[in-house]
């Protein structure tokens, strides 16, 4: 239990963060490239044993081609979602990333034969409705005058986070149930933060960026919480028997109420009734989620 709540802690981080960010003018793309590389950084310094590194058995593994993929869908992700929030706002940049959980608990139940009742049925409906009401805002950003692409983004994020979220699950189910996890977690960072140097020094060379040092200060403060978040979300996947059909929702879940909570007290956020219905209803879903594992 405690690896999920430092999670979701961590998960909330990342979210505060990019309120500072937004409030100092940090460049976001190169704060994400350079966060990939502290998380990757991070990674290496806690591995539990370097020599699988050093000695390139990583490259045997049956999850590292899962980490290259994966590396590469969160960078990707992660900008869909930066589109999303500048184009369409906050609110519903939040709905469609949260709501992707519902690809891997229809995979716990569909593909992994988790158990199935009617309790956790109501916890997991009543968590849906939960995340879309502590999102919404009195005033949520007007939509830009787009094409069709721009506005199919949050589809986008909605499979995108989905997508991600149900590749990490199936290499725990598959690879990292008893080790391997640190591992995977460094090998994920490393292919965002290549990926994501290539596209900077590309920007850079035709002018269309130039570099900031308050990316880097905002790269490295975030890149050590998105690695600890995602760390600790494979312990509780390996090391909690609930099932991932229970930690995905309670994750989520935990992550909206914790910012919504900071951002009230830190930033003075004002919390409507509709929010507080829905993180009242997010309390109700943990309940019954874990209640019926």
């Amino acid at each position: 239990m405690l690896f999920l709540i430092l999670s979701f802690i961590c998960s909330a981080t990342l979210i505060l963060l990019f309120k500072v960010f937004e409030k100092n003018g940090v460049p976001i793309f190169q704060a994400i490239v350079f966060n990939y590389c502290t998380a990757a950084t991070c990674g290496f310094i806690f591995l539990p044993d370097h020599q699988t590194v050093t000695s390139g058995a990583f490259l045997s593994q049956g999850w590292f081609p899962l980490a290259m993929v994966l590396g590469a869908m969160f960078i990707a992700v992660f900008n869909l979602t930066s589109l999303t929030t500048v184009n369409f706002g906050v609110s519903t940049a939040s709905v469609a990333s949260k709501l992707g959980l519902v690809f891997p608990v229809l995979l716990a139940f569909g593909l992994y034969g988790e158990t199935f009742n009617a309790i956790k049925l109501a916890g997991i409906l009543l968590a849906f409705v939960a995340v879309v009401l502590s999102s919404i805002k009195d005033k949520p950003a007007a939509h830009t005058a787009a094409g069709t692409a721009l506005k199919l983004l949050p589809y986008a994020v909605f499979f995108g986070n989905g997508a991600c979220d149900s590749v990490t699950q199936f290499a725990n189910k598959h690879f990292l149930m008893h080790e391997g996890i640190a591992e995977f977690a460094m090998f994920i960072f490393v292919s965002a933060g290549t990926l994501g140097i290539i596209i900077l020094l590309f920007m850079l060379a035709t002018g269309r960026a130039t570099l900031h040092v308050k990316s880097l200060i905002g790269g490295i403060a975030l890149g050590i919480p998105n690695y600890l978040s995602f760390l600790f979300l494979l312990k509780a996947l390996a090391t909690l028997n609930w099932g991932s059909s229970v930690i995905f929702p309670v994750s989520n879940l935990g992550t909206v109420a914790v910012a919504t909570l900071i951002s009230f007290v830190l930033f003075k956020e004002r919390i409507s009734k509709i929010n507080l219905t829905g993180l009242a209803f997010a309390a109700a879903a943990i309940i019954l989620i874990v209640l019926s594992s």
